[in-house]
């Protein structure tokens, strides 16, 4: 069920009772959402009202709230000089005024799966960019996670290839280059490797490889679409002995593509005995119908020409490739050895002659040629670093722009007039050839994670990063007033993961990336105001807990699983985790008579620890069947709740001694437990569930751990997801993101407990 956009922060926290004058909370009127047929939500004050349709009056049902916009209560910080996001550009193409450039932003440093697939378009040949419009097929905001890596089209066509989270094949397309719709897995495999993308006369060709068909060889294989939706799969190139694709090129309905091909020789050896070898070599094919039918090429060594072809591009009137050569003169000690780099051309893609070279004195390799009906574009490689050459027939070679710096360039094209643009990465930003992308509106985000929220009393406490560095907000418990806390400075890329309160105050701690990764601990007394505390060195807390015998903390030193314990926050004693070698802990909970800890194995297999005092650790015995690591574990009492990634749940009724497994639906749904609560009555999980592009968040509650039901909740096709949840009184409060093609969006959420 669609929804309408989602309401801000601002709108909830002051819709339905009226507060007092000069208070955060002023009157105003929730905007409505589409809930269900003939009805309108509004929230205010922690009730939710459902208004019927033709009657005009409200009646109170609970649990029926949805997350809202916090973007104002969790905002970034504005005084820091990093935005803390790992940009990439990883395609660029060019079709008259038209540029398109393609790409990834996710959080530094963070897991695969959050990355926001970004396209960006320019009418006048690259003078001005704006951040193209993406959507999914159904019209909803993408799920996070895409990477779109290959990019072709001319004008009123265009088309672009990648992977999803799964490492399957995706492809999105466009009328203009500028609004993009991300289309469904179509004739791909979910192990084929698409490397090549071009634009012929009846659609569109791609090229790549697809595993051994269990003869121990992989094959070549070629896809065709008339308009990048629906793609036919075209192995006859197998049968030639084509072991992979990795280049390819058109210009009109003619295709080239170079790879690697094998063949198997027969050979007389001794005493007449026949013997088989396989020889390996590369390739170039040529097609004259689109794609449809191949014949082998030869493109010849010259003019000092050796090893593979290294690039393969349709530019000014045909074809052109480039080989590295070398020349060398005089003799003994006068002798000299000259280094450039060879470019072949051909008109049809058939016959293939040396056309010029590239170089200099500096000279040391050619690593990528680009081109377009505009021109050819050259990067290459010189001891004094790597500059762009420009041609306009591949046989004069003119400087083009400097690089401006250490850029790791992704991909390269000519745009119109013959202005070589190079697209890439520097550092940890994005590299676009004569653009500032921070002046491009919702090209370049911050980095905001919301990880974990706790609450004590009257305070909520919650944390996470922003700009790369941590963060942490803290609120009146029955509130939605979250203001930024005060930390110490700190060094770029840190962030934190888990917050607790206890006898000697509030606990945060964290971790700064690194090799080895160093622990990040805060203390306060009050949630406002922080201050850093000693935790071992070199040893990385991910989560906290406080029970019976104190502070515990768990988590990794190098490749192992590792634990502390603390009275005071002053001081930390290690424990011994059993079976923790090649292990990681990633979450802690207390019961009346100890501890458990949840986690996984470097093999991808769970692994759950119990403790009596939080320092001897014993590795528990796990369900069958039970798969993925598991990251969360929370108690109520001493009935113990688990969960990963999966459809399921593992609970412990008995304090950790024993475990079963218990699926949250009965149905085999696609389903992401994103965060786990103990409540007052219970337990609660939030996770989203559907296929990628069409998610729902989702919420369960449970009395007991083992019988669990859906409760009301939030349908939102798009990348929502709740990564923190808390019991606050009566109510829980989860906070999380919202996922779409500008970014992400903090999202807040409260609902009374089910």
């Amino acid at each position: 069920m669609k929804v309408a956009p989602i309401p801000s922060a601002e709108d909830v926290a002051a819709a339905g009772t009226e507060t007092p004058a000069g208070t955060a909370r002023g009157r105003r009127n929730l905007k409505p959402l589409a809930i269900a047929a003939g009805a309108v939500l509004v929230v205010g004050g922690g009730a939710v009202y459902v208004a019927a349709q033709g009657d005009g009056k409200g009646t109170k049902r609970a649990r029926a709230a949805v997350p809202v916009n916090a973007e104002r209560f969790f905002a970034t910080d504005p005084a820091a000089e990093s935005d803390g996001m790992a940009q990439e550009l990883s395609a660029v193409a060019s079709a008259g005024d038209t540029l398109v450039a393609a790409g990834t932003e996710a959080p530094a440093g963070a897991r695969p799966g959050r990355e926001r697939a970004e396209f960006l378009v320019s009418g006048d040949a690259g003078r001005s960019w704006r951040l193209a419009r993406v959507r999914a097929a159904d019209g909803a905001e993408p799920s996070p996670g895409d990477r779109p890596r290959l990019l072709a089209g001319t004008d009123g066509s265009w088309v672009a290839l990648g992977q999803n989270p799964a490492g399957e094949t995706v492809a999105w397309t466009s009328g203009d280059g500028g609004s993009w719709t991300r289309q469904p897995p179509s004739a791909f495999g979910p192990k084929d490797r698409v490397t090549g993308l071009v634009r012929v006369a009846a659609g569109f060709v791609a090229a790549g490889t697809t595993p051994p068909n269990g003869k121990g060889e992989p094959r070549g294989v070629l896809w065709t679409s008339p308009d990048g939706r629906a793609w036919q799969r075209v192995e006859g190139l197998a049968a030639t002995g084509v072991t992979g694709l990795d280049r390819v090129a058109s210009a009109g309905n003619v295709v080239v593509a170079h790879g690697t091909s094998a063949r198997t020789v027969t050979r007389k050896g001794r005493k007449g005995k026949k013997r088989r070898s396989v020889v390996r070599g590369e390739g170039v094919w040529r097609s004259s119908d689109g794609g449809r039918t191949w014949a082998p090429v030869n493109v010849r060594q010259a003019n000092g020409s050796y090893g593979a072809v290294k690039d393969l591009v349709a530019g000014p009137k045909g074809f052109f490739a480039v080989r590295e050569g070398k020349k060398t003169t005089g003799r003994k000690k006068k002798r000299k050895t000259q280094r450039y780099g060879v470019v072949f051309g051909s008109p049809d893609g058939q016959a293939w002659a040396p056309v010029g070279q590239v170089g200099g004195a500096r000279y040391t390799g050619t690593e990528r040629l680009g081109g377009s009906a505009a021109g050819l574009a050259a990067l290459v490689r010189g001891k004094g670093g790597t500059s762009v050459l420009r041609s306009a027939d591949g046989r004069s070679w003119q400087p083009g722009a400097p690089l401006g710096g250490p850029v790791g360039v992704a991909a390269l094209t000519v745009a119109a007039g013959g202005t070589p643009v190079a697209a890439g990465r520097t550092g940890g930003d994005a590299f676009l050839s004569g653009a500032d992308l921070a002046k491009v509106a919702g090209a370049v985000t911050s980095e905001r994670t919301l990880r974990s929220v706790a609450a004590f009393g009257d305070r909520a406490v919650a944390v996470g990063s922003t700009n790369g560095a941590p963060a942490i907000w803290t609120s009146p418990a029955r509130s939605d007033a979250w203001t930024r806390a005060r930390l110490p400075a700190a060094a770029p890329r840190q962030r934190l993961t888990d917050v607790v309160h206890g006898p000697r105050g509030w606990l945060a701690v964290g971790r700064a990336e690194g090799r080895p990764a160093q622990p990040v601990t805060l203390t306060s007394s009050d949630g406002t105001a922080w201050t850093k505390a000693p935790f071992p060195r070199g040893q990385v807390a991910e989560a906290a807990v406080v029970g019976p015998h104190g502070y515990v903390a768990v988590g990794a030193a190098g490749p192992n699983a590792r634990s502390w314990r603390s009275a005071d926050l002053g001081a930390w004693r290690p424990g011994t985790v059993g079976g923790g070698d090649g292990a990681w802990m990633t979450d802690v909970a207390a019961t009346s008579a100890g501890y458990a800890a949840a986690g996984g194995r470097r093999d991808g297999r769970p692994a759950l620890w119990t403790s009596p005092d939080g320092l001897k650790w014993t590795p528990a015995t796990l369900p069958p069947g039970l798969a993925g690591p598991l990251d969360r574990v929370v108690a109520h009492g001493d009935v113990l709740v688990a969960s990963g990634a999966a459809n399921a749940i593992t609970f412990s009724p008995d304090g950790g001694r024993t475990w079963q497994a218990r699926p949250l639906t009965a149905a085999p749904e696609p389903i992401a437990v994103t965060a786990l609560a103990a409540t007052p009555k219970g337990f609660a999980a939030a996770g989203t569930t559907g296929r990628p592009g069409r998610q729902d968040v989702v919420l369960w509650t449970s009395a007991d751990g083992g019988v669990w039901r859906r409760a009301p909740g939030h349908t939102a096709p798009g990348g929502q997801r709740l990564t923190a949840l808390t019991a606050v009184g009566p109510d829980l409060l989860a906070l999380g993101t919202d996922s779409g093609h500008r970014g992400e969006t903090p999202l807040l959420w409260r609902t009374p407990i089910g």
